[in-house]
């Protein structure tokens, strides 16, 4: 699920790796913060090109300047999903 952090697109850097459906539900809270992720999605962008992706491999990644709000609502869904 979380991966290395430290993975960097331009002035954004990567939070989260995991599945569709968690990758919509965390960009729903964080645009709710008014924070707005890219989504970073290789198997969709892959299909495109004729080539593919891993599934279940969606990255998301916000600007660095709002890397710490960010990373409060991540920590809090994943506790969440903990408790179920």
């Amino acid at each position: 699920m979380l991966s290395d952090m430290d993975e960097e697109i331009d002035d954004y850097t990567r939070i989260y790796t995991g599945s569709t459906v968690f990758i919509k539900m965390l960009q729903s809270k964080l645009e709710e913060i008014d924070v707005f992720p890219i989504v970073k999605d290789d198997l969709s962008s892959g299909t495109w090109g004729g080539f593919g992706g891993v599934p279940g491999m969606i990255q998301l990644f916000v600007h660095r300047d709002e890397y710490d709000k960010a990373k409060a609502v991540v920590d809090s869904a994943l506790e969440d999903l903990d408790k179920d």
